[in-house]
């Protein structure tokens, strides 16, 4: 009940402050208040303009602000002047809260104007606020047995950390050799390079040779080709000629082809578009028993939903019997063993009872005999 109480509270000021941050800062405009007059807020209006006025007054005064070297009555008189707008500024915050609380329209048209002027760092310590408040109702309504649940698990956590600190140790050991391995392989494939550049520049000098012998026979090679290709040349443009006027006869041999495929062509797209007509009636056929299945499975889907429903407060039925009958039970062994109890008890009280009953009567019986025996000796 304190858990719920605080939490209660908590959640109340969350709600307060969420309503002072709607408030704007400054002179709202004119559709803002006179939404407010029409939402019959006639009051919050006035004490929204006062508080404006409070505050820049009291922005005002924070500028105008008394240097060092005034006196000390003037300090004081002006700290008791801010004070007095404080207390007058929270005062108005309040009276503005109980309105916007008993007023819902004009709570709505304030949340609809302020949404997007909301500062930042108020709606963040909001948030974390909210996020606090849901830390302290779990850490309120964890019980001992869960806080002793929950240091085991960290305690198993710390092990694994410490097996896992040990084993990246282990680790970065095994790293280190590894390390070590592979600067001094590193340093072995150095020693190659370096024996393989010198290689390569023996080998770079011995092609610049073969290079420029290599050129003086392309030289010989490509002025043996030139001629060879002013010939070919020749050949080629008598060929190219010869190929000019087969490609005249086979262009009208093709305009022809054309003609007769464009023809194919047209009777193709005409029985396409047949075909395509087809399709659109199949295919609007298909879309009107989608939507009768559509209107089926909304009504399977509505008795499906009742029918969970109805399963729902069966279960919950059940577990509420299950609860009942656990609770009975349990009170029915706590009645047994107080009574159990009680037997033990009157058992007891029996016991003494009768013991004292018993070592009465033997006292008394023992008196009687000793009373006997006097009166026998004033007889002699």
């Amino acid at each position: 009940m304190e858990a719920q109480r605080v939490m209660n509270c908590m959640d109340d000021a969350l709600e307060k402050l969420a309503t002072v941050s709607y408030i704007p800062l400054a002179q709202a405009d004119e559709d803002l208040l006179s939404g407010l007059v029409a939402c019959g807020a006639d009051q919050l209006h006035n004490i929204l303009g006062s508080e404006w006025q409070l505050e820049e007054g009291y922005q005002m005064m924070l500028r105008n602000k008394q240097s060092r070297h005034a006196s000390k009555a003037k300090k004081a008189a002006s700290e008791a002047a801010r004070e007095d707008i404080l207390r007058q500024l929270h005062q108005a915050v309040r009276n503005a809260c109980r309105h916007l609380k008993r007023n819902p329209a004009a709570l709505n048209l304030m949340h609809a104007h302020a949404a997007s002027s909301r500062t930042e760092n108020f709606a963040y310590f909001t948030d974390n606020l909210s996020q606090l408040t849901l830390v302290t109702h779990r850490k309120l309504s964890t019980t001992v047995e869960e806080e002793s649940v929950s240091k085991t698990r960290m305690h198993e956590l710390s092990e694994r950390e410490r097996s896992a600190e040990e084993e990246r140790n282990a680790l970065e050991e095994t790293l280190d050799v590894q390390r070590s391995d592979r600067e001094q392989e590193i340093s072995t494939l150095d020693h190659l390079i370096t024996k393989l550049r010198s290689e390569l520049h023996d080998i770079t000098q011995t092609n610049q040779i073969e290079m420029e012998s290599i050129r003086q026979e392309m030289k010989s090679q490509l002025e043996t080709a030139e001629s060879d290709h002013a010939s070919k040349s020749k050949k080629l443009q008598d060929r190219i000629d010869k190929l000019t006027q087969e490609l005249a006869t086979e262009s009208e041999k093709h305009r022809e082809h054309e003609a007769s495929l464009r023809k194919k062509k047209e009777k193709k797209e005409a029985d396409l578009s047949g075909r395509i007509n087809q399709f659109d009636e199949d295919m609007t056929a298909k879309e009107t028993e989608i939507e009768q299945l559509k209107k089926l499975m909304a009504e399977e889907g509505e008795e499906l939903r009742v029918l969970e429903e109805y399963f729902a407060k069966i279960d919950a039925n059940n577990k509420t019997k299950e609860n009942e009958e656990r609770v009975l039970a349990e009170f029915k062994r706590r009645v047994a063993a107080a009574k159990e109890v009680l037997d033990r008890a009157a058992v007891m009280v029996q016991k003494v009872a009768r013991g004292r009953k018993t070592r009465a009567e033997q006292k008394a019986a023992g008196g009687k005999k000793k009373k006997k025996g006097k009166k026998g000796k004033k007889g002699k």
